[in-house]
């Protein structure tokens, strides 16, 4: 499928998983299944599962919630002003599933028992073998500030909905593919470029240097046997357009800030627009489960409950 949206066409990046039928189901909000949302036509183009069939047959309205873990911080260490790297313990059948590319988990100190306390983090890399999962948490307010100060924390998840267009880094194959990071967001790319070189792609990674490098993100992708070139995304231009036109180019992931992904958009366009595109999603995230709202976004007068909904980069980029 080469957009995600067509109409009401949506991917949840739930369905068909452990967390499938979800609370949106049993309220008439499904994200992905049309029947549910009382239309009067099906068009889910199917991913595996009927939920609609799953909703109608279950005598109760069973949901498989994501669960809470009590984790020792094993370690905490600041790596830039007001920002740490954090090194957590988790149960190994989570750290299996925060492998993905997108993942991400809800974070809150053990002294607070209200949800309103979680805080989305991104996974920057995950131990699997023993179990730990490294992040970078930003110190800004109550949330983040109440975690670091403790030795144990909480942490809800897993989630995986913190890229767009994660169905095509999880396809592509046997090509060609170019990773543009800049600032925080960097630290998704590991997860990545990991799943990209396992399916055989060749792999170069571009950093904006007008934004903080995060040595930490930098040494795994070095790990990692990528290439790694630190440049000025707007002075470098023609540099990346040369890359992408050389190699012939099949997929870009644009993990930045919402204006830099709009850039690389831009330049990845001027060579084809049938390049695959995907990138970080910046949006709000509150709950993870689309039920608060606070993710939603306006999409050409569609209203998209973007912590769970897969949305196709370039008509996000279009309207921001």
């Amino acid at each position: 499928m080469d957009n995600l949206y067509r109409g009401n066409n949506k991917i949840c990046v739930d369905c068909g998983s452990q967390y499938c039928p979800c609370h949106l189901a049993y309220t008439g909000d499904c994200i992905k299944c049309s029947l549910i949302r009382g239309e009067k036509t099906c068009d889910c183009a199917w991913q595996g599962i009927c939920v609609y069939n799953e909703v109608q047959h279950s005598n109760e309205k069973l949901v498989n919630e994501r669960k809470e873990y009590s984790c020792d911080i094993l370690e905490k260490s600041e790596i830039a002003e007001d920002l740490f790297l954090v090194k957590i313990k988790i149960p190994k059948n989570l750290a299996k599933h925060l492998c993905s590319p997108g993942a991400y988990v809800l974070l809150k100190s053990k002294n607070r028992e209200s949800a309103i306390f979680n805080t989305p983090i991104s996974v920057m890399n995950v131990d699997a073998e023993n179990s730990i999962l490294e992040v970078v948490i930003k110190q800004v307010g109550i949330k983040t500030k109440t975690l670091l100060n403790f030795e144990d924390a909480i942490v809800k998840g897993p989630y995986f909905n913190g890229i767009f267009g994660v169905d095509k880094i999880c396809k592509i194959k046997n090509s060609n593919c170019l990773v543009g990071l800049s600032g925080l967001s960097q630290v998704n790319s590991i997860n990545v470029v990991r799943k990209l070189l396992e399916n055989k792609n060749t792999v170069e990674v571009f950093i904006n240097k007008n934004s903080i490098i995060l040595e930490e993100v930098t040494e795994k992708l070095n790990n990692l046997g990528v290439n790694i070139h630190i440049i000025d995304i707007e002075e470098d231009k023609n540099f990346i357009l040369d890359y992408i036109k050389r190699n012939n180019v099949s997929l870009v992931y644009s993990g930045g800030y919402n204006n830099f992904n709009k850039y690389m958009k831009e330049l990845v366009d001027s060579v084809n627009k049938e390049i695959e595109l995907a990138i970080a999603n910046n949006n709000l995230i509150c709950c993870g489960e689309g039920i608060c709202g606070a993710c939603t976004v306006n999409l050409n007068g569609e209203r998209v409950k973007s912590c769970k909904a897969q949305i196709n980069s370039r008509n996000l980029l279009d309207i921001l």
